[in-house]
């Protein structure tokens, strides 16, 4: 089979092209894989001069300097590559289809994959030849061991669904093209014997936590991951991904389903014993300004929420905290709000500071916002927040405040605004309305399964949705929750900080995720204890 290599280089950043455990950077890896991939007569690198979201990339000439020595020593193929401004999927797929006309087929993988190994991918090749697939992958393995192989004979058809597709290149792009029609096409896997889906693996040099996880997993292959990821479970916990701050210690409402409106006897936790309704105290601009600093420097790239507990709208300078996250090129905000409390001036605000503050690394928006409304009338939204049960104006003015604020917000944020419900018994018969007005409306819901916090408040769960073996959290794996005097809990669970691990605002940040490290490594030997043994939250992720 007469193959074209493809590698995907639109995204590339310095990660990919630094040394990669002291030797051979990701980038030059993935070059001297495909050139050895089985029937490869030809390697196409596509570059470009900028990102499609403004970032700079590397020079073309410099893209192909480094191809060329990497595949000198593998089989003779010179490197081509093509260099656009920059790529769409569109873009992809029309220059896939004219570029693969002389080839049986094409192997697709991104340029920033390290550790693609060539025999496993010959296997998935002879998958691909002796069942005449048109489409072929890899499925439950980490991704990034072995390119998707694509029949020629699709490629204009892929062209044609993604006409007009204007969107940045993911690593599911084929699959998503694909899927659009996917009983037209003649597909084939190779599934995992071991599946570590769960573990959402994506061995790429993309960021600062993808680099460390691959130079963890030096060596992985498509025979060894098994073990391999078993064995090193413990690399798998590189730097947050995520932070929850809470800048408010406020709240609205004192809902039936959630503990935070309760509070402990004084001298139990943290709590002073006031009320969340009658909280006032914030955490200061100038200390949140200073503490999102340190996450820039300590995780490069991450998500910052302005929600841990809290109405983050009773901030006396919410645009300062926005604008603190968002010179940061590396940082996104996420804002889940009840809706209520915020003025247009302050919606107008951080609006601008969203427009204005250039692309974020990751791709993300620069701001997300969850809206928890949990209902779909006023009576049964009044009887969620408890509020008096004959103050039905003040139910009607409060769901309507929180549901006119996702209009306003969808029109300052277009693409960034999600309404939420909780799926609990007693709204269960709601759930059906409340997804299609949504959904019809935005385009986009969020149905969230209750959390019983670990046994403190009744468990109002529908079902039980956890795996049927228990892994390790991914919250202790990859978030960092602050509470709003700087102290770091165990995780959000940890509602009182009954177990502090520093305070985020004095204590070096790195100290306090090492601190958390010995409560994963005994998730990673299957120990439980406290009030992880009794969570079911485990196994949800944020980021």
């Amino acid at each position: 089979m007469k193959t074209l290599a493809v590698l995907f280089a639109g995204e590339l950043n310095d990660y990919s092209l630094e040394p990669l455990c002291g030797a051979a950077s990701a980038f030059e890896r993935a070059v001297s894989a495909m050139c050895r991939m089985p029937g490869v007569k030809n390697l196409l690198v596509l570059s470009s001069r900028t990102h499609l979201d403004g970032f700079p990339a590397p020079s073309g000439a410099r893209i192909g300097e480094l191809a060329r020595a990497a595949a000198a020593s593998s089989g003779g193929i010179v490197p081509v590559v093509l260099e656009e401004a920059s790529w769409t999927v569109e873009a992809l797929f029309a220059r896939l289809s004219a570029e693969s006309e002389p080839y049986d087929r094409v192997a697709f993988a991104f340029a920033d994959q390290p550790h693609m190994d060539v025999a496993f991918s010959t296997g998935l090749s002879e998958l691909h030849t002796r069942y005449a697939a048109e489409y072929t992958f890899a499925d439950g393995y980490p991704q990034g061991l072995a390119p998707e192989f694509l029949a020629r004979g699709i490629m204009p058809v892929l062209a044609r669904l993604s006409a007009g597709a204007t969107e940045r290149v993911t690593r599911n792009a084929v699959f998503d093209v694909i899927k659009k029609d996917i009983n037209s096409f003649d597909i084939e896997t190779d599934i995992a014997p071991t599946d570590l889906r769960h573990l959402r693996l994506s061995l790429a040099c993309d960021t600062r936590q993808g680099k460390l996880l691959c130079e963890a997993l030096e060596g992985i292959s498509g025979e060894n991951y098994a073990g391999f990821v078993r064995d090193r479970a413990t690399a798998l916990r590189t730097v947050p991904n995520f932070y929850a701050i809470q800048v408010a210690g406020r709240c609205p409402f004192e809902c039936s389903f959630c503990p935070y409106p309760g509070y402990c006897a004084s001298g139990s936790g943290r709590s002073d014993g006031v009320r969340a309704v009658a909280r006032r105290d914030t955490m200061s601009a100038q200390d949140f300004s200073r503490l999102v600093d340190r996450i820039a420097a300590f995780s490069e790239t991450a998500v910052v929420s302005l929600s841990l507990w809290g109405e983050p709208s009773f901030h006396p300078d919410v645009p300062s905290l926005v604008q603190a996250v968002l010179r940061h090129p590396g940082l996104s905000l996420l804002v889940e709000t009840t809706g209520i409390g915020w003025k247009d001036e302050t919606l107008e605000s951080v609006a601008a500071s969203a427009r204005s503050c250039g692309p974020r690394m990751d791709g993300r928006h620069a701001i997300d916002w969850i809206v928890s409304l949990d209902a779909m009338t006023d009576g049964r939204y009044g009887a969620f927040r408890q509020l008096p049960a004959d103050g039905t104006a003040s139910h009607a003015s409060l769901f309507a405040e929180a549901t006119g604020f996702v209009d306003r917000a969808a029109r300052l944020f277009p693409g960034a605004v999600w309404p939420q419900t909780l799926r609990m018994t007693a709204n269960e018969a709601e759930l059906e309305s409340f997804y299609r007005h949504w959904k019809g409306t935005l385009d986009r819901v969020i149905v969230q399964k209750h959390d019983h916090f670990c046994g403190t408040v009744p468990d109002l769960r529908v079902a039980d949705l956890s795996p049927l073996e228990r892994h390790p959290c991914w919250h202790i794996t990859r978030d960092m929750s602050i509470l709003v005097d700087g102290t770091v809990p165990l995780c959000r669970e940890d509602l009182y900080a009954s177990r502090p691990f520093g305070n985020a605002l004095n204590d070096n940040l790195n100290d306090i995720w090492a601190g958390l490290r010995s409560v994963y490594e005994h998730h990673v030997n299957n120990i439980f204890e406290g009030m992880c043994g009794a969570c079911d939250e485990y196994y949800t992720c944020n980021f």
